[in-house]
């Protein structure tokens, strides 16, 4: 037996590797976009930085400050981050550690549902059938933004557990079930409800009442476990009320339509789990009709997910949100769907169980076909810079109390800064989630608003920020105002320039609130410039305003630094090329220009440029001679055929001292 589930942990394994290819050769840097992602990479580190530095605030995290308990605005994920210590104990980086549990992930959902179909039907080749449909159903690629939706494994074991206490109601298997129970609720909060739900109806329905004691007492314990974890959301739906609106949940309320093929808007209600699962089951019906009471628990099972979806469409999950604590708090109905796919791995597994007493050859067709049938590899991944920027590296040194990022409330760069925020930890009034606490909506609004209001500066100092960080690449059209906001700021001695740090483009320009702390030198604004230190101590604030990088940035011109900088012009993100295609931008570096490199199909296909002269480039930082520029182009008459249709292209710069930059990545579409 032990070799059995080996084998299949083994087969698992490569399964999940091979279907989400080529994300195992870009661990450090692949995402499936640049939104949800990042949230889920910063929850988990934050569990692992608070755990050991600051247990008692592992609520408070350092995103949406001063918000209290800002963790429970979203999934805590706890469950998953407590796994992955031992990778960051040895130094593995926030992402890197994320997409091994992604990885993790599929490999757990798959083994647990073996476990489950194996216990039912007592074959290994059954409970690997019901394994590859669960880890691999088209649900969990809808959901690989959401970590906690990829780790599927603890509900089918919750069954297994469950299913076993029923057969022996010993002490010891009570106690089993609720490890299990808590790590499912550690892991999922969504997967909490709704396991323990159906396990509630499953455990009515096989156990009779003279053995619910141990159960009951077990399921207390866990409940009192997993109590600190889940006071935080009662604590800010009554803070802030962070409740979800009726017309909130209904949109994520599923129909019956959804369950069937087709072209569903809404990709949280893209339910269908493929036409061989439909098939399977109705011969599942058929052929294993004697076992009935396996055929019923799978029925029972799939009519939880099925209805539970339908959510505010049907009195089923109408009435928990009406009437059970912490329904309102769940956005996606229609997440249900995970339940009845546990169903349909039972009957899945009870079909192959039943063409195995028959021919055990036969039977193995039934995982292959479903393996084939749901084969989603290569995936188009969002590929990231895996090196640190210069600006969070030093925020991670600097006891602030709280800092603000500029743009602030702007969507992706919200997501980005929560990323950012794995490296330096520090308090933070950005951040992004499914809610967001009373004033974030109007001091994002202030922000945007054309001059910068004074009260915009005045709620930040009330807030605690002392360090304000505008990162000028981001800043789009909105440049002009926020220029302006500075110099009238910077005038009235109400911020003080800290210092510059590199960034691909224009650079993250460093402000302090208040009358700041008198630098030592030009060149500690200029974080690093080959500016010369002036004679003396500089005056704030007319000295402090005069250097020339910041005399450029605030007047909007290019500024330049140390470091490798560049972008690329063209193509912009998810455009389509018919046929002929084009990629060009600049490059610039003051240790020399050795090649530009473009790579497709997340780093799998290396194409070199073509590097050229362009007078233009000299207008950028013209004080500066010593910077290397180039253009790069790279054009194709076609698509080369070692390029996928849906691909994704990234700059790659090597600079004279043979180090690598990388310019963000563009999704394209190339026929």
């Amino acid at each position: 037996m032990r070799r059995q589930h080996a084998t299949a942990a083994v087969a698992f394994i490569v399964m999940s590797v091979a279907m989400t290819w080529p994300l195992a050769r870009n661990l450090d840097r692949a995402v499936s976009d640049p939104g949800d992602p990042y949230i889920t990479t910063w929850i988990l580190d934050w569990g692992w930085w608070a755990t050991f530095r600051a247990p008692l605030s592992l609520f408070h995290a350092n995103a949406f400050h001063p918000a209290e308990y800002s963790l429970a605005f979203s999934e805590n994920m706890y469950g998953i981050a407590m796994l992955l210590f031992p990778l960051r104990a040895i130094g593995v980086s926030a992402l890197a550690a994320h997409n091994i549990a992604l990885l993790a992930g599929f490999v757990f959902s798959g083994f647990g549902a073996y476990l489950l179909g194996q216990r039912l039907t007592g074959s290994w080749i059954a409970g690997m059938a019901a394994g590859v449909f669960y880890a691999f159903v088209p649900f969990r690629f809808t959901h690989l933004p959401h970590l906690q939706h990829i780790w599927g494994g603890w509900l089918p074991l919750l069954l297994v557990a469950l299913l076993a206490y029923a057969r022996t109601p010993t002490r010891r298997r009570a106690w089993i079930f609720a490890a299990v129970f808590v790590m499912n609720g550690l892991t999922n909060v969504h997967y909490l409800f709704f396991g323990a739900l159906a396990s509630a109806i499953t455990a009515a329905l096989l156990i009779p009442r003279s053995q619910w004691r141990e159960l009951a007492i077990a399921t207390g314990g866990a409940l009192l476990i997993l109590g600190p974890f889940l006071y935080p959301y009662a604590a800010v739906a009554d803070m802030y009320g962070m409740l979800r609106p009726r017309a909130e949940v209904a949109g994520y309320s599923a129909q019956l339509r959804d369950w069937l093929p087709g072209r569903v808007t809404e990709p949280e209600r893209r339910l269908y789990p493929g036409a061989l699962a439909y098939v399977a089951a109705l011969l599942a019906l058929v052929i294993a009709r004697k076992q009935k009471a396996q055929l019923s628990l799978a029925l029972l099972w799939m009519a939880i997910g099925v209805f539970g979806s339908l959510g505010l469409n049907f009195v089923f999950h109408e009435f928990l949100y009406g009437a059970m604590p912490g329904f309102r708090a769940l956005r996606v109905p229609a997440r249900w769907a995970v339940i009845a796919y546990i169903g349909m791995a039972m009957l899945i597994a009870l079909l192959t169980a039943a063409l195995a007493r028959r021919n055990r050859w036969i039977a193995l067709v039934v995982p292959v076909m479903f393996f084939a049938t749901l084969w989603a590899a290569p995936i188009r991944w969002y590929l990231t810079d895996p090196k640190p920027a210069e600006v969070d590296r030093w925020l991670a040194t600097q006891p602030v109390r709280a800092i603000a990022q500029i743009p602030l409330d702007d969507g992706a760069s919200e997501y980005e800064y929560l990323f950012r925020a794995t490296v330096h930890h520090r308090p933070m009034i950005n951040g992004v989630s499914g809610f967001a606490p009373p004033g974030r909506d109007r001091l994002g609004a202030m922000s945007k608003e054309t001059p910068v209001p004074d009260a915009f500066l005045d709620a930040l100092a009330k807030s605690g920020v002392e360090l304000l960080i505008v990162h000028a690449d981001s800043l789009g059209e909105r440049a002009p105002v926020i220029h302006e906001w500075l110099r009238r700021e910077l005038d009235r001695g109400r911020i003080g320039f800290v210092r510059r740090f590199h960034s691909p483009r224009a650079g993250s320009w460093v402000f302090r609130l208040g009358v700041p702390r008198v630098p030592r030198s030009t060149s500690e604004y200029l974080g690093g410039s080959t500016a010369s230190s002036p004679r003396g101590t500089p005056r704030y604030p007319e000295e402090l305003r005069g250097t020339q990088q910041l005399q450029d940035f605030l007047a909007g011109q290019p500024t330049c630094s140390a470091g490798t900088m560049g972008a690329l012009d063209f193509p912009p993100p998810r455009l389509r090329f018919d046929h002929s295609a084009i990629f060009s931008g600049w490059a610039m570096s003051p240790h020399g220009i050795q090649s530009v490199d473009l790579w497709f199909d997340n780093r799998t296909v290396k194409l070199p440029a073509q590097l050229s002269q362009d007078p233009f480039l000299a207008l950028r930082c013209p004080r500066d001679k010593h910077l290397a520029r180039t253009r790069y182009v790279g054009q194709f008459i076609g698509r080369p055929g070692n390029i996928r249709r849906r691909t994704d292209v990234q700059v790659e710069v090597t600079d004279g001292r043979g180090e690598k930059t990388v310019f963000d990545n563009r999704w394209i579409t190339w026929d």
